[in-house]
């Protein structure tokens, strides 16, 4: 699922096993941006339900005036929900923790790989 803020509430989706946050959910006040922490748990809220796991990915920059301002913002979220996010480098590091999490997932793909040989 791709999470934005409209996303966040009201979509009640059983098994939901990745969300992905295109953007920092923020709230604007006079020009300065603030993590908002009640849509950003809303909306990694849409995996693990039901007594389940899941996982949530955040896009942020991490260059230039803005990408000081999302890292920022992160680190904001870290501490307001005393946790701490890490940082996945690329899409073999994701799918290694994915399939940590989902075993027989990683059993299904490796047959399907071997029946394309």
């Amino acid at each position: 699922m791709i999470c934005t803020n409209v996303a966040a509430r009201g979509i009640d989706v059983p098994e939901v096993d990745i969300v992905i946050n295109y953007d920092i959910p923020v709230t604007s006040d006079c020009g300065y941006f603030e993590p908002d922490y009640a849509n950003y748990l809303h909306r990694v809220g849409r995996t693990g339900r039901f007594q389940t796991d899941g996982l949530a990915l955040t896009f942020y920059q991490t260059e230039g005036n803005i990408g000081e301002t999302e890292i920022s913002q992160i680190g904001k979220i870290e501490k307001y929900y005393q946790m701490q996010m890490d940082e996945i480098e690329n899409i073999d590091q994701f799918m290694e923790i994915f399939y940590q999490m989902r075993p027989q997932l990683k059993k299904e793909a490796q047959g399907q790989i071997g029946e394309l040989d």
